[in-house]
């Protein structure tokens, strides 16, 4: 336990090892250029063992050593500090009695014992270090030919230094260990709320994959009962004309329709709830390649697509961006009021963005519209076929997002539209 107090005496925080060697650089030239002063301006003044220049070293020694960031100075540096400010302290001391105590050597004396309080900011030190001198220059003005008034007026004098240099220390000493206990209380808050946001996000997460696993469920179950009512109704329409009137063979075809309808909403919602982790099967996909394998399965005599430009290779989720093109392409041919459907795709790059455009030659979208569109189960217009169920955009929108990519369509009723969506670059 002694052994540990003694070793924490010359502990010192990060920024006091900083102010300790930069005071201790600064000082190295001034007390050197102020022995030599008082030397110039008074000859007869006497300065043993060359102290003008070994403690002028001393000082600059301790305070360039941090720079070797040795974990010993480091760990007690306060000791360095201590040991160099006292030895100069008790050498002042002793110059000031051979010089019968001057004016000029009691002023560098008083105002090193001022600074060096300040600068030990430890309170076992300083009471080590005032005790000691103290002691010293009483023993000095006690042995020295000065009047009983001088000697009162030195040793009072310093006391009253030493008080005052202390009581400020103290003031210092009380400040930080109020923010070191505002600190590690700050710490303590952060901690646990850190705690609690990781906490939160496992129970989100949980939430998440078992809403995943729900949506899954019911989509692969509602399918089911889909698959068979549709395979009835077929089986019902393929009977010969004659046991169904024109009455049932039309309900049986709406209750087909719906059906198709209802898987193909089935199908959306499983899609667009299973778009969560934009981290997952990562890898370098060539898209010009994706998109020409999509192209050649949807183009038709009255459907061209063309690619304006060769598309890159990004580091991408392949089926998520296989769903967004498709998707994008799907979406101008089902909404295309003309004979002859062109669709062209464009792509442009920046030092920060890969962007990609799909222009058609469709009935365009009103403005008001833009946002609309992209909003899930949201469709333009109620007298669409069964394949429109208002999820494509939405779900492409989603990947987008997820993928910190943009969306937006430029368009106007009767001048086609040009959806234009942008990734980040992988550097």
């Amino acid at each position: 336990m002694i052994k540990n107090v003694f070793k924490n005496l010359g502990a010192l925080e990060p920024f006091e090892i900083r102010n300790s060697s930069i005071t201790l650089c600064l000082g190295a030239p001034s007390t050197y250029a102020y022995l030599e002063l008082m030397k110039y301006y008074n000859p007869e003044i006497v300065l043993p063992f060359y102290g003008n220049i070994f403690f002028a070293l001393l000082f600059l020694l301790v305070g360039v050593s941090v720079n070797l960031k040795s974990k010993f100075i480091l760990q007690h540096y306060g000791w360095f500090v201590f040991w160099s400010t006292m030895a100069f302290q008790h050498y002042l001391t002793y110059t000031a009695y051979l010089n019968d105590f001057s004016l000029d050597i009691l002023l560098v004396t008083y105002v090193f014992i001022f600074g060096s309080v300040l600068l030990l900011s430890n309170r076992i030190l300083v009471l080590v270090y005032s005790t000691t001198e103290t002691i010293h220059l009483a023993y000095a003005v006690f042995i020295s030919d000065l009047d009983v008034v001088s000697e009162s007026a030195i040793l009072l004098s310093t006391m009253a230094i030493f008080v005052c240099s202390f009581w400020m220390m103290n003031g210092f000493i009380r400040y930080r260990k109020k923010m070191e206990v505002m600190n590690l209380s700050l710490e303590d808050t952060v901690k646990k709320r850190t705690l609690d946001l990781e906490i939160r996000a496992k129970e989100l997460l949980d939430k998440n994959k078992d809403l995943e696993e729900f949506a899954y469920v019911v989509s692969h179950d509602l399918k089911r009962p889909l698959r068979n009512i549709y395979t009835l109704t077929d089986w019902l329409s393929e009977d010969d004309d004659e046991q169904l009137n024109a009455t049932a063979m039309k309900s049986l075809q709406q209750i087909k329709t719906q059906v198709t309808q209802m898987d193909l909403l089935v199908e959306g919602i499983l899609n667009y709830s299973l778009q969560a982790d934009n981290e997952q099967a990562m890898k370098e996909v060539n898209l010009h390649t994706l998109v020409k394998r999509i192209i050649n399965n949807i183009s038709s005599e009255n459907i061209s697509i063309t690619m304006e430009k060769k598309l890159p290779r990004i580091v991408c989720n392949e089926s998520q961006m296989q769903q967004v093109f498709w998707n994008l392409l799907q979406n101008a041919i089902k909404h295309n009021d003309k004979e002859k459907i062109e669709i062209s795709i464009n792509y442009e790059v920046n030092k920060v963005r890969h962007k990609f455009f799909i222009k058609d030659n469709g009935p365009g979208i009103g403005e008001k519209y833009h946002t609309k569109i992209f909003e899930l189960f949201q469709k333009l217009r109620s007298d669409m076929d069964g394949e429109a169920i208002g999820i494509g955009l939405a779900l492409v929108k989603k990947i987008v997002e997820r993928n910190e990519g943009k969306i937006y369509v430029k368009s106007a009723e009767g001048n086609g539209a040009t959806f234009i969506f942008s990734l980040p670059k992988n550097n």
